[in-house]
């Protein structure tokens, strides 16, 4: 357990980074580290990612001194215990409807007094080997973070209630997932989606804790920063797609 430097910069809103990777490519997070990402979105839920690959890609972060984040597949307590055990400094929680599921997710990554996570001597706790267990709990409960992704309508109608639960970090606007909810997937830009965002960053500015988006190919960083967004978000596929057409186009 290491002090976290994205703890601090989510908590002021502060402009920040992320890169999703969503296969067992620790060059990558080695990259994304090197480039200056402040986080990597390690994706346990879209994807064939195990925990054993999670654990590397946690150890690449580590190396270069980005922060690790994973996705959890589901927000199950002994699930987020598997992932916070190899190292992971948070999660992501996918699908998150209700306060009460943020609630059980913060206990889930959480130890006494602020949660039932289980203990042990395990990686993320450097094996027992550096610190008493009683430090490292209180260390691991001030620098572990916990994010929501909002992607469905009865998220969108909770939404300030699951803002105002304690030891949520954050959220983060789940656009995909959130068009099929309102029944145009995969339309981004249709009114329907767009009056959700304007919903999510409504209700995420009102209560002050930060919010994030995933930056879609032609999306302006610097839009979704005027309005309020300080969690940017993109993906390696994406960025090693436009980058090979780029190259290719090039060619031809």
């Amino acid at each position: 357990m290491y002090k976290n430097p994205l703890k601090e910069k989510i908590r002021t809103c502060e402009p920040i980074s992320g890169c999703m990777i969503q296969g067992a490519f620790p060059a990558f997070v080695e990259i994304c580290g090197l480039a200056g990402f402040d986080f990597i979105f390690i994706d346990a839920e879209h994807g064939a990612l195990s925990t054993r690959d999670c654990e590397e890609l946690v150890r690449a972060a580590e190396v270069r001194h980005t922060v690790p984040l994973v996705r959890v597949p589901n927000a199950a307590p002994d699930t987020i215990l598997r992932f916070m055990d190899i190292g992971a400094m948070g999660v992501i929680l996918p699908g998150v409807s209700a306060k009460e599921e943020a609630e059980a997710a913060v206990r889930a990554v959480k130890y006494y007094p602020e949660g039932k996570r289980g203990l042990n001597a395990v990686r993320a706790s450097d094996y027992g080997m550096t610190k008493p267990l009683a430090q490292y709990v209180v260390d691991a409960n001030r620098e572990t973070v916990v994010l929501a992704i909002i992607e469905n309508t009865s998220a969108l109608e909770n939404l300030a209630e699951i803002l105002a639960v304690d030891g949520l970090d954050g959220v983060i606007l789940g656009t995909a997932d959130l068009s099929q909810a309102l029944g145009v997937p995969g339309q981004g830009q249709h009114p329907k989606v767009q009056e959700a965002y304007q919903t999510f960053l409504k209700e995420g500015l009102k209560a002050g804790k930060a919010i994030g988006a995933v930056v879609r190919p032609g999306e302006s960083v610097q839009d979704y920063l005027d309005a309020g967004v300080s969690m940017l978000i993109t993906s390696a596929y994406s960025l090693f797609a436009k980058e090979a057409k780029r190259f290719v186009s090039e060619l031809k």
